[in-house]
């Protein structure tokens, strides 16, 4: 617990901070500012991903190494998920809100927050799986955690050539992913948080910005 506090503390701001930080002291320059710019949206995730390998680490029991050798087991794909997670707070959330039809300020974060979230949740759930079989077992590799991850849809393709069995549920277990509904509820369920208290605090520090 005396890891995971100030580092959940951290990891939680961090997104939102690092996002203010870039925007305002890191101008793109005009020669190659659509490529500045995706390196300024990825670069939250990346900077965060070492914060959630620690908490990860912290919570996987079923490993015994220590704690600094158990926290690179699945960094690749925890890295994708970092990246998705933190594209969907800021950028992505922002987009949807702005297309949200209503006044009020607070509505919008919430009803954007809940499209992003969604969306979020769904592109990151594979990642978010391997990086979770791969730190609990590092013995086993990417392919063979997918395989397992894969394995409750090839058990429903009997009728399917072997040849094409493991491609065809390796497609349907990306596109449709067990346990998909949960984890995109957890993060729905922050990006609402997240986003409304800022919103929140917006209001209450600027009295230019309002609720509706």
């Amino acid at each position: 617990m005396h890891i995971q506090l100030p580092t959940r503390v951290f990891y939680i701001n961090g997104f939102k901070g690092l996002r203010f930080y870039l925007d305002e002291f890191m101008p793109p320059p005009e020669e190659s500012k659509t490529l500045f710019r995706i390196g300024l949206v990825i670069t939250p995730g990346l900077i965060m991903t070492p914060i959630s390998s620690i908490l990860e680490a912290c919570n996987a029991d079923k490993n015994p190494e220590p704690i600094y050798k158990k926290r690179v087991r699945g960094i690749l794909p925890r890295g994708l998920r970092e990246v998705i997670f933190g594209v969907g707070l800021n950028q992505l959330s922002d987009y949807c809100e702005e297309r949200v039809p209503l006044r009020n300020k607070l509505l919008k974060s919430v009803l954007g927050s809940m499209l992003a979230g969604a969306i979020a949740g769904y592109l990151s759930h594979v990642p978010h799986n391997l990086s979770t079989m791969k730190l609990i077992d590092p013995s086993k590799t990417y392919k063979q955690h997918f395989l397992n991850f894969s394995s409750p849809w090839s058990a429903k393709l009997g009728r399917v050539p072997p040849t094409f069995r493991p491609f065809i549920s390796g497609m349907l277990a990306c596109a449709l992913p067990k346990g998909v509904f949960i984890r995109t509820s957890q993060i729905t369920g922050s990006f609402i948080i997240l986003n409304g208290t800022m919103t929140l605090l917006q209001v209450l520090v600027d009295p230019k910005h309002k609720l509706s």
